[in-house]
């Protein structure tokens, strides 16, 4: 398909997203007006959309769109000038960019597809980047903004020099004393984001960076949840969805239960034992195992 027609059936496919089902019919129609090839496509989109089976599982629209969203440095996010990319997860690209109004370098993280192709994901993220943009504290990374251009949401946040924890502890385990000042600034991060009702969910040593001047920022609040929300919000999470990473998870987190900020404390204590260890308190060969290991062993 050339440039310029994907481009048309992405940009009415995200628009048809925002539709209530009621009216995505009538809209995708109109939009593509007599093009009867436009409209077969997009179609067939939603329709691959639809039967996905879960949040989880990834439908295969979801990952042509995200390869077709991949940017080079020179391109354009809104007036966001991209420079490179610094890192890919399961929860989106981050990429080195610099603001083009303000002249600054920034961190812009694009959020993966099912943000686009899942209303409830879609709310939820901002949701919780907005929660997370109130928290303002010297151990944690800011967020600046959270946007949308060019069909991709993304959230814009503070670019930080230095290693994070995780490249620091594939050298081996760190002093006591440098475990402990550590833990503390991600403690007293925690704190903070606590106070505020916001569980970060997903601590783990590749969210924690450490500047040249040795101080420590917790990043990553893209799995951030407030445990403060109201009822009208609490329909946009997902019961029985388990989010994070399973090494670190809490029992909790791993069985998928409601989680407090207890379940980061837990987390914040796999941490300490790998940067004393240098190894994990609780590992398997599968996810399951890891699971498995975290529901019954002691480490």
């Amino acid at each position: 398909m050339a440039d310029e027609n994907w481009h048309k059936v992405r940009e009415i496919f995200d628009a048809a997203l925002r539709q209530d089902l009621a009216a995505r019919e009538k809209f995708v129609s109109q939009a593509c007006g007599a093009d009867a090839a436009l409209l077969n496509e997009v179609n067939s989109l939603l329709s691959s959309l639809d039967q996905a089976d879960s949040f989880l599982e990834t439908p295969a629209i979801c990952e042509a769109v995200a390869e077709s969203r991949k940017l080079l440095g020179g391109q354009t996010l809104g007036h966001y000038e991209i420079i490179r990319l610094l890192g890919a997860g399961g929860m989106g690209e981050v990429y080195l960019a610099r603001d083009t109004r303000l002249n600054r370098q920034v961190a812009v993280k694009i959020l993966p597809p099912e943000a686009t192709f899942d209303l409830r994901a879609e709310k939820r993220l901002l949701r919780e980047a907005q929660a997370a943009a109130a928290l303002d504290h010297p151990n944690i990374c800011a967020i600046h903004e959270v946007s949308e251009a060019d069909g991709c949401q993304f959230i814009v946040m503070q670019y930080l020099e230095g290693e994070t924890l995780a490249e620091r502890l594939r050298r081996g385990p760190v002093s006591v004393n440098q475990a402990i000042g550590i833990a503390l600034q991600i403690a007293d991060a925690l704190t903070e984001a606590h106070a505020r009702g916001i569980v970060h969910r997903d601590i783990k040593p590749s969210n924690v960076i450490i500047t040249p001047r040795r101080q420590v920022k917790v990043l990553d609040f893209s799995l951030a949840k407030n445990v403060s929300e109201t009822e009208a919000h609490k329909h946009l999470s997902k019961p029985g969805l388990i989010m994070g990473t399973v090494a670190y998870m809490s029992p909790e987190q791993a069985r998928g239960q409601e989680l407090d900020e207890r379940s980061d404390l837990w987390s914040l204590g796999v941490v300490l034992y790998e940067m004393l260890a240098g190894a994990l308190p609780f590992n398997g060969a599968t996810g399951s195992d890891t699971i498995a290991a975290i529901l019954a062993n002691e480490p």
